[in-house]
């Protein structure tokens, strides 16, 4: 029987594993709804011996089975459970405390002497009727944040607070999960786009009202073939799996585009190398007296790369290229997530 892709059930690890080629337990699992209506991607790899010597011709006489891959992407609106999850997950080091009756995590990424393990998680997708006639039923184990862009923009919906994660997993996919996806979804607590606070190299851009949108993405670059060595493991169909998810050259991009006005300091900045701090929050609803649902993002030392003038319908603007650099005393980024639920990606 045919399924419609609004059936599909979506969970997701919000620890990290213990181990990487070893599912989370439903304990340690969310259900979610996501934007793309994409499915995760599970290619088993297989090679001929076309090119091989001895056959007398040059075409395939045997297909081989070589190595297991699983990749995913999640688009969804922000908030603040999603920001500490994703941050959590892409960066590696949480210091978390108590704030009201709510946690306020703390994340910076992993120092350039610490491992280069990133941590994983379980990502898991059905579409059944409810509980039988199972269409999918798997989960994708030993998953890893490669990259993702938060997207901040104007306008009254929801759209203009979202991000997009992509993620890449060891290879190793239990079909059936095993694993009952909690019910009902995540309640999650939105960070709207009109709550933004924004400041550049000590300009106010929510002050000024010129701040059209901003994006920011971070790239993990992870080492993937690096994941396949002597003992790194098989499946259970027979594939190579992964035995490691390490991180790469790490990336950070920023970029703005503001109404452009005069004295508007983009382009003197950039002409004059201006170096200094950058940050950028979103605030949602109350979690107790003093203590609200939040992200804040701070760049500890930014250089402007561009700044282009445009319009947006008719209104001059400036579209800047930010360069994340590193401080000797505080390093890249640290980012805060103030947020209701206990141990996020531990």
């Amino acid at each position: 029987m045919s399924k419609n892709i609004l059936q599909t059930v979506i969970g997701i690890g919000f620890k990290k594993q213990a181990v990487l080629q070893t599912a989370s337990t439903a304990a340690d699992v969310w259900r979610l709804s996501k934007l793309n209506a994409a499915l995760a991607v599970v290619n088993p790899t297989n090679e001929d011996d076309a090119n091989e010597i001895g056959k007398g011709h040059e075409f395939a006489e045997n297909i081989f089975k070589v190595n297991m891959d699983a990749s995913g992407s999640i688009e969804k609106y922000i908030s603040s459970e999603m920001m500490a999850w994703l941050f959590a997950m892409a960066f590696g080091k949480v210091t978390e405390v108590a704030a009201g009756s709510g946690y306020k995590l703390t994340m910076v990424p992993s120092g350039v002497c610490d491992p280069l393990d990133l941590p994983p998680f379980t990502f898991v997708e059905q579409i059944k009727c409810p509980t039988s006639d199972a269409a999918v039923d798997r989960a994708s184990v030993g998953n890893v944040i490669s990259d993702f862009t938060l997207a901040i923009g104007s306008g009254p919906t929801r759209a203009n607070a979202k991000f997009t994660a992509n993620f890449h997993g060891c290879g190793k996919v239990n079909q059936p999960s095993a694993i009952v996806v909690p019910s009902p979804a995540l309640a999650e607590h939105l960070l709207p786009a009109s709550s933004a606070a924004v400041s550049i190299l000590g300009t106010d851009y929510v002050t000024s009202k010129n701040l059209v949108s901003l994006e920011f993405s971070a790239n993990n670059n992870p080492r993937l073939d690096q994941g396949f060595f002597p003992g790194s493991g098989v499946d259970s169909n027979g594939y190579a799996i992964r035995g490691r998810m390490e991180r790469g050259n790490r990336a950070f991009g920023l970029g703005t585009v503001a109404r452009f006005d005069a004295g508007s300091t983009e382009l003197t900045n950039l002409l004059a190398l201006t170096t200094g701090t950058a940050t950028f929050s979103l605030t949602g609803a109350l979690i107790s007296t003093g203590f609200y649902h939040k992200l804040l993002v701070t760049f500890h030392k930014v250089a402007l790369k561009s700044a282009q003038l445009a319009d947006d319908q008719g209104i001059v603007t400036v579209a800047t290229q930010i360069s994340p650099m590193f401080d000797a005393t505080d390093g890249v980024i640290t980012v805060e997530v103030t947020t209701g639920i206990t141990g996020i990606g531990q």
